[in-house]
């Protein structure tokens, strides 16, 4: 700088200084703006649910008892089928599930529809004469064996019809509880364990990869 008549004059190269720093400015502006984030891009297609699980579970194919041992309890006529079942082991009985599915062509079908199927066991009330009949099918599982018995409350039956049919799904043990699940978690073996009785056997089937 030069002092010219009592005036402070400033040379080109103090001058040149505080202009350097403002194009600077500008051109780091410059270079902010065109770095700006791109608007965000569509979302991606949602992932399809896996597959549900159905390892180890065992389905019979549909039996029909050609005959049944009667007997007696305390007054009351009970009709037996043992069927031989191997896959129903010591281990399934004391930490596994059997479910027992029924479907009774052997009733007139205003009674029970034709090809209906339950889980056992099932009641069926109808009208014998004036009085009204109970019939109760029920599923007992031990060790390698399966036993189907119909108690009539009236003592209805001197035989039992062949035109009944009857399938088991047995679910080993070891499956999670669904307690501390959500509704939307609760597929597979862990919903059918939990709701089986209030499930249909086509809805059983579908969750466990079961062939009707």
């Amino acid at each position: 700088m030069y002092t010219f008549s009592g005036k402070t004059l400033r040379t080109a190269s103090s001058i040149r200084t505080p202009l350097l720093q403002l194009v600077s400015f500008f051109l780091i502006a410059l270079l902010a703006l065109s770095c700006k984030k791109g608007d965000t891009g569509p979302a991606g297609a949602a992932g399809t649910a896996g597959a549900t699980g159905t390892a180890n579970v065992i389905y019979s194919d549909w039996f029909t008892p050609a005959t049944y041992v009667k007997d007696t309890v305390f007054g009351s006529y009970g009709f037996n089928y043992d069927k031989a079942a191997t896959d129903i082991t010591q281990k399934i009985v004391d930490s596994g599930t059997v479910i027992v599915f029924g479907k009774l062509d052997g009733y007139v079908t205003s009674v029970w529809p034709t090809a209906q199927v339950s889980a056992l066991p099932i009641v069926i009330t109808y009208m014998d004469g004036s009085a009204p009949n109970i019939d109760t099918w029920s599923a007992l599982v031990t060790t390698g064996n399966l036993r189907i018995r119909l108690v009539s409350s009236l003592n209805a039956y001197g035989s039992i019809s062949n035109a009944h049919h009857f399938r088991y799904i047995i679910i080993p043990g070891g499956v999670k509880s669904t307690a501390s699940m959500t509704p939307g978690q609760v597929t597979g073996r862990g919903n059918v364990l939990s709701n089986y009785k209030q499930m249909s056997y086509e809805a059983v089937c579908q969750q466990l990869g079961v062939p009707e």
